[in-house]
């Protein structure tokens, strides 16, 4: 599992010495609109895994919604409720045509 600090952050700017810039939101107004100054071993709650794409974050949401709802609904508890999960998750929805189709 990937460490959630700021040096395996989506949104951090490494500056040349361990420290950088974090752009998870606009800059601070006044000092020259600058972001905050962290440090790659800095943490927030604004992580983001900068090894995945924004889409398979969302598609790894989807699959821990899809599980807790399936547990909700009294599916099993055990690993089988994560494939199922994924393969819902991962399923493309169907577009129906204006003629039915």
């Amino acid at each position: 599992m990937t460490k959630r600090t700021c040096e395996n952050c989506r949104w951090w700017d490494a500056g040349p010495t361990g420290s950088g810039s974090c752009h998870a939101k606009s800059p601070m107004a006044g000092s020259d609109d600058v972001f905050p100054v962290t440090h790659r071993i800095d943490r927030c709650g604004e992580w983001a895994d900068a090894s995945i794409t924004p889409e398979q974050e969302e598609r790894q949401e989807l699959t821990r919604r899809f599980a807790v709802a399936l547990i909700s609904a009294g599916g099993p508890i055990d690993d089988s409720i994560w494939y199922e999960a994924a393969e819902l998750a991962a399923a493309e929805p169907q577009i129906q045509r204006e003629d039915g189709k």
